[in-house]
């Protein structure tokens, strides 16, 4: 039983994911109105949940009697939603647009549900189980990039931050300790772990750099973000094995970096290829090369066809709910 005050704890550093949504906007007024979203959805959240619980409905990956593991629930969802569409939610009316970000926040909570049925009954490759959260951003990102190009909001351009921002540099590793499925709280093994591979991809990531003299913005989160989602399905593996890996991932990641950049792509939607879907797709796998063979859950063509059904179930589901959201996009855009 996890103490109250690890729960405290564990809701304290998911606040970190707040304050980067806040951080990344510029408006004040949209920051405004991310908090009331956010703060908005979390009482609904936790006046329904202990509704329903007071009737004895439960409801699957959000049991729990701590308010404090219930917060960092949201938090986290919370962050992945904003992910999702990011400024162009405040494109929407303010009733609209809250509206649109309580379903996402419904859609990603379920997800808790979906994965647990893919570990029980078909037993995928995904240690930490945050796969699916990365993979609906990506497959977001990608389609947003294709259909939705980012016209009105301010876009940074190569070269325009002038020092490096490390104030999140250890936010992605902060996912491997708080996510719900965790049952192993000795968080400090889990987290100097995930540091040492985003490390290393973060050095193969900005070793690119330098041979192209070009230095992109918060580089030092994107290398981090790539390493630890890579990984995030075989934690566990050798480091000796995983560390030279993961600087080679953080150096290709780079040069995909380089290649959507000649694509004219937005900074975000960059940002969110590179840092959610490219990973996503090497981690899913990333277990036939780090793992034994003797570790693998199932036979070698079983397990290829298990993880790509795994990678096509929550991309091809969350691209149409992006498609739905398209048709609701606001005409004034």
């Amino acid at each position: 039983m996890i103490s109250i005050e690890i729960d405290f704890l564990f809701f304290f550093v998911s606040l970190f994911f707040l304050y980067r949504c806040l951080f990344s906007i510029a408006n004040r007024e949209n920051k405004s109105l991310l908090l009331t979203y956010w703060m908005g959805i979390i009482i609904l959240t936790f006046i329904s949940i202990h509704s329903l619980s007071r009737w004895g409905i439960s409801v699957f990956g959000w049991e729990t009697k701590s308010i404090f593991l219930l917060l960092t629930k949201s938090n986290l969802v919370l962050y992945f939603v904003y992910q999702l569409l990011e400024e162009r939610i405040f494109l929407y009316r303010r009733t609209i647009g809250f509206l649109i970000t309580f379903c996402l926040f419904l859609f990603l909570g379920t997800f808790f549900y979906w994965i647990q049925m893919f570990q029980v009954e078909i037993r995928a490759e995904d240690t930490s189980r945050i796969l699916p959260f990365t993979i609906a951003i990506g497959a977001f990102v990608w389609s947003r990039e294709m259909f939705w190009p980012n016209l009105k909001l301010l876009e940074l351009k190569l070269g325009d931050e002038k020092e490096p921002k490390l104030a999140f540099l250890f936010l992605p590793c902060f996912l491997y300790v708080l996510t719900p499925f965790s049952t192993n709280y000795g968080f400090i093994e889990v987290l100097s772990s995930a540091v040492v591979i985003g490390i290393s991809s973060f050095v193969g990531f900005t070793l690119v750099s330098l041979i192209l003299k070009v230095s992109i913005p918060d580089e030092a989160e994107i290398g981090v973000w790539i390493g630890t989602i890579a990984f995030s399905s075989s934690f566990g593996a050798d480091l000796l094995v995983c560390i030279p890996m993961a600087f080679f991932v953080g150096a290709f990641a780079r040069g995909f970096y380089f290649y959507l950049d000649q694509l004219n792509w937005t900074v975000s939607g960059k940002r969110g290829v590179v840092c959610f879907l490219f990973p996503s797709i090497i981690a899913i796998f990333l277990p036939f090369l780090v793992l034994e063979p003797k570790d693998w859950l199932h036979s070698p063509y079983v397990l290829l066809g298990v993880q790509i059904l795994y990678f096509l179930s929550f991309y091809l589901v969350s691209s149409l709910v992006f498609g739905i959201l398209l048709l609701l996009k606001p005409k004034s855009e």
